[in-house]
């Protein structure tokens, strides 16, 4: 099968050393060799969230790893932070569950105002307020910081989808006082595609309706917390789990904390800015260049001079140079490309091949239009 660079949002490059994991001896997923393998990682996984809370991982994407976020509070009163397609996606998965749900919608790229939510906070009593961390449609950041504070002070839980960010940008869940925090296992963590991490806090499991007045089943975050509790000496899940999946996350999370947490968020941020400097050489700048906002340093949102098509650059790369960049979402969708640099990605000898791929197509695109 032919070999390509994924350079898109997710999944991401893996180190060979974790698709090496992929060819361990199978082990069953209960019994004394499997919890002593289990509780070490989920160790391991607290102090990537940096969480004394409970940890779980769900064999699923990150959408089902929201989903068990609202699943497991059915009935109540959310408010969804909405300023890109993924916060959109949010409120669609949201409204399956919750009993209401109301939104602040803003632009894409926009900033949510403190004082705005601040007013809807007083208005209405919520019993969840949700944002995503990391916008990969847009290429933004949220700051986290402010609406924890405000969630804290008015006894809202606090839920962030961390999907694009956790293990690639700063984030803290206890320092920020993050109630639900959701990932997953193929962007900035660094492995294959087929878990969702979530991290759950004491004040969320107090104000968590019992396991037995849920409807969810697979995605009742009290099913798991149950069987951890009354079976980890054995059966600590409450289905089969996929072995190979949760070795191949484990020797992801070694070379995190190997590195150290601060040293692999520094060295995202730093390829971000070098991946960004070399395209505005080329005359291509970030989607939210005029914008006041944080970028993520895990994704790249550009924007290709006119008469250039994201399309036709994407079809260049896989064909020219076996890369793969992705397209926009949603609104973007013909609008941008994205460039992801996260884990194994998030290395410059990688995204400057981007870069170098970038460069011949537009010199392949003047070239034609002379001709």
């Amino acid at each position: 099968m032919d070999k390509y660079q994924l350079s898109m949002p997710g999944p991401t490059e893996c180190d060979p050393e974790v698709l090496n994991e992929l060819n361990r001896p199978n082990l069953p997923h209960y019994g004394d060799l499997w919890v002593h393998f289990y509780l070490k990682m989920l160790d391991k996984l607290k102090k990537i969230y940096q969480t004394n809370g409970d940890v779980f991982i769900i064999p699923s994407s990150g959408s089902g790893g929201l989903e068990s976020a609202f699943a497991s509070f059915a009935g109540g009163k959310v408010l969804i932070l909405n300023n890109g397609d993924f916060g959109k996606k949010l409120f669609v998965i949201a409204s399956h569950h919750m009993g209401e749900i109301i939104e602040i919608k803003k632009e894409h790229g926009e900033q949510f105002d403190v004082e705005e939510i601040q007013k809807y906070v007083r208005k209405d009593k919520f019993d969840l307020l949700a944002i995503v961390h990391g916008e990969t449609g847009t290429g933004q950041l949220n700051p986290l910081c402010e609406i924890a504070k405000l969630c804290k002070k008015n006894n809202i839980l606090f839920i962030v989808d961390a999907i694009s960010t956790l293990g690639g940008a700063e984030l803290s869940v206890d320092s920020l006082g993050i109630d639900i925090c959701i990932s997953a296992s193929q962007k900035s963590l660094g492995s294959i595609p087929g878990l969702a991490t979530v991290s759950v806090s004491d004040d969320a499991w107090r104000k968590m309706p019992r396991e037995e007045d849920l409807k969810s089943w697979y995605f009742n975050l009290r099913t798991w917390q149950r069987y951890f509790t009354e079976s980890m000496d054995w059966h600590p899940s409450p289905m089969t789990l996929p072995v190979h999946l949760f070795f191949a996350l484990n020797k992801s999370f070694d070379i995190i904390l190997a590195e150290g947490l601060e040293k692999v968020w520094l060295r995202h941020k730093k390829v971000a800015n070098n991946l960004r400097a070399s395209l505005e050489n080329l005359g291509i700048f970030h989607y939210l260049r005029n914008k006041e906002c944080d970028l993520l340093p895990t994704v790249t949102t550009a924007v290709l001079p006119d008469g250039v098509l994201s399309k036709d650059l994407q079809r260049y790369l896989v064909e020219k140079h076996s890369i793969v960049i992705a397209s926009g979402v949603g609104e973007l969708k013909e609008k941008v490309f994205r460039v992801g640099h996260m884990a194994y990605s998030a290395n410059d000898f990688l995204t400057n091949r981007v870069v170098s791929g970038i460069k011949s197509y537009l010199e392949f695109k003047t070239i034609n239009k002379k001709n």
